[in-house]
Parts: C-alpha cells; sequence; structure tokens
C-alpha cells in the first residue's frame, strides 16, 4: 500500500476514534444518570447498610397523572408507603383529580416539565418556560409547590441548572431505571430486585408523556410484585427523605 494511502487512513481511523470520543463525552455530560457536569444532580441516598446505616430506598414514578396512577396509588397505600411523583403539567390538566389524590395521600410531587420535550438544543427560554408553566399548574391543582425535578428522558442541557436554582428546584435522576416503559413486567420485576439496594432511587412510569399513546398494565403488574419482595428488606422513601 502507498505511504499516502496508509497514511489517509490512518487519519481516517482517528477522526473515527476522536468523533466516537466526542459523542460518548456528550452523551455522558447530558445524558448519564450520574453526571454532575452541567449541574448538580441527586442520584441515590446513603449506601451505607451496616449499624446505623440506612435500609432507605425511594420508589419515583414519572410522566403521570394517568390511566395507571389510581391501582399504583391504591398498592401503596396498602403497603404503607409514600413515593416522588414527577408530575408533568400537561397531565395534571387532564387529570386534576388525580394529581390532589397523590398529594392528599401524602406523596411527594415533583416537577417534569409542562409538555415533556426532550431539553437538547432549546433555548433557555424555552426550557424556562416548561419548567414553570409546569411549576404554576401543579401547585394551583395540588396546593403544593414542586422542590424536586426530574428532565424528560433524563437529559439536561445547558442554562437548565440556573432555572432550576431560580425555582428552588433540586435536579433528581435515579440509580435503578426499570425500564418499565418497554419491557414485560417479569424483566421489570427481575431487573429492580437484582439492582435495588440501600439508598436506590428506583424510575418507574404511572403516566404516558403528553401526546404519546401507550398504557402502564406492565408496571402495575411489576410493581405488585417488587412491593411484596422489598417488604421487611428496605423502607421506601420520597427522594426528600433519603
Amino acid at each position: 500500500m502507498p505511504a499516502t494511502d496508509v497514511g489517509q487512513l490512518v487519519w481516517l481511523l482517528l477522526s473515527l476514534l476522536f468523533m466516537t470520543a466526542l459523542a460518548f463525552l456528550v452523551w455522558y455530560v447530558v445524558a448519564a444518570p450520574g453526571s454532575q457536569v452541567l449541574g448538580k444532580s441527586i442520584v441515590r441516598g446513603p449506601r451505607g447498610s451496616g449499624p446505623g446505616g440506612s435500609r432507605k430506598i425511594a420508589l419515583t414514578f414519572d410522566d403521570g397523572p394517568g390511566d395507571a396512577t389510581p391501582a399504583v396509588l391504591d398498592m401503596l397505600r396498602h403497603a404503607g408507603i409514600r413515593a416522588t411523583f414527577f408530575l408533568c403539567g400537561q397531565n395534571v390538566e387532564r387529570y386534576p383529580e388525580l394529581a390532589r389524590r397523590i398529594s392528599e395521600e401524602g406523596h411527594e410531587i415533583g416537577n417534569h416539565t409542562y409538555s415533556h420535550p426532550r431539553l437538547l438544543g432549546r433555548t433557555p427560554g424555552k426550557i424556562a418556560y416548561e419548567v414553570e408553566r409546569a411549576q404554576k399548574i401543579i401547585a394551583h391543582r395540588t396546593g403544593r409547590t414542586p422542590t424536586l425535578f426530574r428532565p424528560p428522558y433524563g437529559l439536561r442541557w445547558f442554562g437548565l441548572f440556573s432555572i432550576l436554582k431560580r425555582n428552588g428546584l433540586t435536579s433528581v435522576m435515579w440509580s435503578v431505571n426499570s425500564l418499565d416503559w418497554k419491557r414485560p413486567h417479569t424483566e421489570i420485576v427481575q431487573r429492580v430486585i437484582k439492582d435495588t439496594g440501600p439508598g436506590a432511587i428506583i424510575l418507574f412510569h404511572d403516566g404516558i408523556p403528553p401526546g404519546k399513546a401507550g398504557n402502564r398494565q406492565a408496571t402495575v403488574e411489576a410493581l405488585r410484585d417488587i412491593l411484596h419482595a422489598t417488604m421487611g428488606r428496605f423502607k421506601c422513601v420520597p427522594v426528600s427523605e433519603l
């Protein structure tokens, strides 16, 4: 192979490696649950389980309220558990009575934007609109102003954290992703039980993003088994109590 061809091949390989590394870096900054680059996010609580340690975990539910919310609330009430619900403002407008029920039954309420957009590439003005409109609607319908925020799809972007600070909101991610939006209930149960340990913040979904179609029956079926398996092993608390 001529030297010029070898040089071109090496240059191509180096370019591919650089682009791959750059893509991974961007993904990590904006999408990795544990990333703290753009701003501080809560990912989990204390891991300690020895003397004086904690065996607390937090169950969190995104995208609601929705058709599955009553069944989820019934199970939590029966088990004596308080969870954290990250609500979409547009779904609160659609199901105001469910939003009130979440609040009245003592669960923690977080902000999950108004219409559940991907925040990537959004201007600060667009991000602020989504966060602050949801904040006002949730507070009006539930009587409680959220102090926690979870970005849709777990995607953070430049300008988000200054907006959260202005509105008294703390970003919350997760340490256990149930993948309940795409897995059958048996796989959800196996995944959550396998990955859950002291301090875990577990991601579930009780609603459907505004404008989307689907159902959360797998979540409801899995939650029943997960609660049965975790009762006695862990104490389920809202995120703020971790």
